[in-house]
């Protein structure tokens, strides 16, 4: 009968604890889904400063026609706009990176979440298999 007892207290403390390891990577999932929204949003400012970097670069291109002396200043432009370029693919693959790293701690969390979530369960089944004697005994 004490063993019954001690058993069915040690699985609701167990089943306590384990239903905070679930809240606590809960919290984690959450902070990770958050972390991976920013990333989209910085992976979709990324190409829009590349779309408007392009349409900064057309409009460049069509003052080059012009005649000599404006048109090398155009060029000169055209060229230090160029040099930008490159600086803002990096950018877009850094945060591309990132991303992917966001998606993989999503992924990760919501496992870890799952196998918490599983040993919480059994816990409280086993508790509940432990109080469920403790009634028949009585």
């Amino acid at each position: 009968m004490i063993d019954a007892q001690r058993n069915a207290r040690l699985w609701r403390l167990l089943a306590r604890v384990r239903e905070l390891r679930v809240q606590r990577k809960r919290r984690t999932l959450n902070a990770a889904r958050d972390a991976l929204q920013r990333a989209d949003a910085l992976v979709d400012q990324r190409r829009a400063e590349i779309t408007r970097h392009e349409l900064q670069r057309r409009s460049i291109l069509q003052l080059c026609g012009h005649d000599k002396r404006i048109g090398r200043l155009w060029r000169d432009a055209l060229r230090w706009h160029d040099e930008r370029t490159p600086a803002l693919h990096r950018a877009l693959a850094l945060a591309i990176h990132e991303q992917a790293a966001a998606a993989g701690n999503v992924s990760k969390a919501s496992m870890q979440l799952q196998r918490e979530t599983i040993g919480r369960d059994d816990a409280i089944e086993r508790a509940r298999r432990f109080k469920a004697a403790l009634v028949e005994r009585d």
